[in-house]
């Protein structure tokens, strides 16, 4: 009872959410990324991309999926969320990836070269948008979303993947919130 009440009182605390929140966890469980879903939707989080390093099989009803697995997109589902779902595929393949389609314009005369810029190298990006936050769960940092997460939050959480609670969650999001978002100034 007095976890729920402290839920209660930090739940009244959050005014500022992200937008999207990137999930790094090396021991994925599908039911407790489900419920981080619905937690997500609670607050207005847009979109959640989760970064694994097999191809898994999600039943997310109610979710816009974007598959993305070693460079190839394929979307599916309607619904208020967007969720993105990188498998085989990190940030410099990614990147390697737009550059190439870049130079393909430019050789077929499509583009000129003198009007690439970073929004050209963006538009050709599996994900377009960038994470407002990265939640790592574990130890290591992969390499996923190089570019988008210039400017990204990191919020490394200590407990695992598996017994993430929604108390954690809220104070993921009160952290967010009490940091002073600066994009590079």
């Amino acid at each position: 009872m007095l976890m729920r009440m402290y839920e209660k009182k930090v739940e009244k605390e959050i005014e500022k959410v992200p937008k999207h929140i990137v999930v790094i966890s090396p021991d994925f469980d599908s039911k407790k990324f489900i419920e981080f879903l619905n937690w997500c939707e609670k607050f207005g989080v847009k979109e959640v991309t989760l970064c694994l390093h097999e191809d898994l099989k999600l039943d997310l009803r109610g979710a816009r999926i974007r598959k993305i697995h070693d460079g190839h997109v394929l979307e599916s589902g309607e619904g208020n969320i967007i969720v993105n779902l990188i498998s085989n595929f990190d940030g410099k393949k990614e990147i390697t990836n737009a550059i190439k389609k870049l130079a393909e314009k430019v050789l077929s005369g499509e583009l000129d070269p003198e009007k690439i810029d970073e929004k050209s190298i963006e538009s050709y990006l599996a994900v377009k948008s960038s994470p407002d936050m990265i939640v790592k769960v574990g130890k290591d940092l992969p390499e996923f979303l190089i570019w988008q997460s210039i400017y990204s939050e990191l919020y490394f959480a200590d407990t695992e993947w598996k017994q993430l609670r929604y108390v954690d969650f809220l104070r993921m999001l009160r952290e967010y919130q009490r940091r002073e978002r600066r994009y590079g100034r």
